[in-house]
């Protein structure tokens, strides 16, 4: 199983941490909101799938 060598993960889980802080902040615009939803969630899908292959390479070498 290739790993993606260019996924940054420590970036993106600090990407994912500025977008929360923006959502924490007492006023939020409406639409700005929706784009930063749409942007975190795709760095939390990049992350879970960065997470699945790190563990598949763990298992692979455990074996």
């Amino acid at each position: 199983m290739a790993i993606d060598k260019k996924f940054n993960f420590a970036k993106s889980y600090q990407d994912l941490q500025k977008i929360v802080e923006w959502f924490e902040k007492e006023e939020v615009d409406l639409e700005e909101g929706i784009t930063k939803f749409e942007e975190g969630s795709k760095i939390v899908t990049d992350l879970k799938n960065y997470l699945e292959k790190m563990e598949n390479k763990i298992k692979e070498l455990k074996k």
